[in-house]
């Protein structure tokens, strides 16, 4: 079930919902992140997408893991986001398999630019997997405070380019609230993913 909503301030929810994400145990987090997957896979497979993108995970996020490594299996294109912390924007860029990582911002695991180059300005995979601290049913989403996301789809938005694009919350059950405050440049999602079903905003 949902938490109750626990106010509009942002700073005390990151506070929060950090601290219980981080509590929940380990060995948990590994088979609801599996059962998460599947029914990723399944979503993907529902709308016949050719191209994803996720984030590689990092602490106590819900691991994608297991669907970037199906979408290699599978012929898929998949995208990983490298942040720009000069200007808080991203670059995308194919991965063909985890060596092409190395520690990138915040120590986030990213694309190396030295092996996978920037995909051009303006590409839009056809869903886009999303991390966040908190999120509802209704496609409220409480990222990190970098504004990552939000850019990222403006940019496409300016482009005409993210018309056809599924924005999917990725989050462990645990993670939802009743009412995530929104703000005007915040990006709503399509739908939220957790180890339980995909929520359709």
């Amino acid at each position: 079930m949902a938490e109750q909503n626990i106010g509009d301030n942002k700073a005390f929810i990151r506070r929060e919902m950090t601290k219980k994400r981080n509590d929940l145990p380990e060995e948990l987090r590994k088979v609801w992140s599996k059962a998460a997957c599947e029914r990723a896979k399944a979503f993907l497979e529902s709308r016949s997408a050719s191209s994803f993108m996720a984030y590689v995970p990092f602490r106590s996020e819900l691991d994608l893991s297991g669907l970037i490594e199906w979408g290699w299996q599978t012929g898929r294109t998949v995208i990983v986001p490298r942040c720009v912390a000069a200007d808080f924007t991203m670059t995308l860029h194919v991965l063909h398999g985890w060596g092409e990582l190395i520690p990138g911002a915040y120590g986030i695991m990213e694309p190396n630019p030295a092996v996978t180059l920037p995909i051009e300005d303006g590409y839009a995979p056809e869903a886009v997997f999303v991390p966040g601290l908190a999120f509802d049913r209704s496609g409220g989403r409480l990222g990190y405070g970098g504004g990552y996301y939000d850019r990222f789809a403006a940019a496409l938005q300016q482009r005409e380019a993210d018309g056809r694009i599924a924005w999917i919350g990725a989050a462990f059950e645990a993670q939802l609230l009743d009412r995530i405050p929104r703000e005007a440049h915040d990006l709503p999602m399509d739908a939220v993913l957790t180890e339980r079903t995909v929520y359709m905003a």
